[in-house]
């Protein structure tokens, strides 16, 4: 019978000796931070590199295309009768950026425009003078069939397709590009949670062993309780932290918008830069259904308890860290399958091969939340990967409790699977 009060005490002691560390105040601030360089370090930098004015020099044989290409905003031209083979030099020399040669048969759509740089375009430079060179040559061509504006307009729309997901509920607009991106975060979030937390447990297991407090402590707790006092006071920790990333991060997708319009404004005052900034003020988040934070934070719980079971198990047949590597193997390659899965279980994810994937309990903490991201998972599965979960966790936590019984008395002495095994059944 598991003693309330003892496994209280020890929830409380681990829980609030952790959640005073150094490590754990200075890990919570260091994730927002980051978010906040992620967030506006890209623009900051993009702007930064927008106030400088790049210069290409254009040698057009059809006479219109480069006049069309200097009246274009977003990267800058400049028409010059310099043969190529000079171009080239000066290109060598170092004393131009690049240069474009327009063959005249292009506009008979033939040939091919030729940009010549020194590896410094860039992705974004090179994308825009193939766009602007396309856009160019195309309404040229046009101008020259006396196309009406009518049929220019129906060239020029795009034509739009809305996302819809159908429940009981009726018919919703859903970004299914931003809940697989979502997904995968989630799914990202909790594989690194059970490395994290799951080496948290297995190194204080490590250092009671080694210390020997823990001949004082299993004088007057049981080790089972220890054990579940432990995983349950390092799981309280990992959900305030993730708490407290979570209305972090609201804030700063919030401020998304505003910040990056700002940024976006600061640079050159170009027409592109003027649709960025609009689109940039105009970012918002699509609705996230409480059951994605529901699901989010009970696969992560269930996980958490299931990976702790197996590091306790793995810290107390060990005396240090250097001696677990081949005990962690198996753990390791149980929480790296499924992020090889990750793509095709967003991609797919009413598929045979996901559903089976995302039931699997060692897998589910990472696939489950992925799907439930892009796709309302029927409640069967959900009840019972569930239910599996949490056989798992008491088949595993009462056979690590075996072996913690043994290994936490076991001093100097590096542990096989075999060995294991044996405390197992005989402890």
């Amino acid at each position: 019978m598991i003693q309330k009060e003892k496994l209280l005490l020890i929830i409380k002691r681990e829980y609030f000796t952790r959640l005073k560390s150094k490590i754990f105040i200075v890990s919570t601030i260091l994730a927002p931070v980051v978010m906040i360089l992620l967030l506006v370090l890209p623009a900051v930098i993009q702007t930064m590199s927008g106030d400088r004015v790049r210069q290409f020099h254009v040698y057009d044989e059809t006479g219109a295309v480069g006049q069309g290409l200097v009246a274009s905003d977003s990267v800058y031209y400049q028409i010059t009768e310099i043969s190529p083979d000079t171009l080239r030099e000066s290109l060598m020399r170092g004393e131009i950026e690049g240069y474009l040669v327009i063959p005249h048969e292009i506009l008979d759509g033939q040939g091919k425009t030729l940009f010549y740089h020194g590896g410094t375009a860039g992705m974004t430079v090179t994308s825009r003078i193939h766009s602007d060179v396309q856009r160019v040559v195309r309404d040229i061509r046009l101008d020259r069939l006396d196309t009406p504006a009518e049929v220019r307009q129906v060239l020029a729309d795009r034509v739009q397709t809305e996302h819809l997901t159908i429940s009981a509920e009726g018919e919703e607009a859903a970004d299914t590009g931003f809940y697989m991106i979502l997904g995968f975060i989630m799914g990202f979030i909790i594989y690194g949670a059970m490395f994290g937390y799951g080496a948290v447990i297995m190194r204080s297991v490590m250092e009671e062993k080694t210390s020997r407090i823990v001949e004082v402590i299993a004088s007057s707790v049981r080790p089972f309780e220890l054990l579940m006092g432990k995983v349950a006071g390092v799981a309280l920790l990992g959900l305030t932290q993730f708490a407290i990333w979570a209305v972090a991060g609201a804030v700063l997708m919030a401020a998304a918008g505003p910040v990056l319009a700002y940024f976006t404004a600061s640079g050159p005052e170009t027409a592109q830069a003027a649709e960025a900034a609009a689109e940039a003020a105009a970012f918002s988040i699509p609705p996230i259904s409480p059951m994605i934070w529901i699901g989010f934070v009970l696969f992560f719980l269930l996980g958490f308890l299931i990976y702790s079971a197996l590091y306790a198990a793995v810290g107390s047949a060990v005396d240090q860290e250097s001696d677990s590597q081949q005990l962690q193997l198996p753990i390791i390659m149980l929480i790296i399958v499924p992020i090889m899965f990750l793509f095709p279980v967003s991609d797919d994810p009413s598929s045979t091969l996901a559903v089976v994937l995302s039931m699997i309990p060692f897998f589910a903490p990472i696939l489950m939340p992925v799907r439930m991201a892009v796709l309302q998972i029927p409640f069967w599965q959900l009840g019972a990967t569930i239910v599996l979960m949490i056989l798992t966790f008491v088949i595993l936590i009462w056979m690590s409790a075996r072996i913690y019984r043994t290994g936490i008395l076991m001093y100097g002495k590096k542990a096989s699977f075999r060995e294991l095994w044996r405390w197992m059944r005989e402890s």
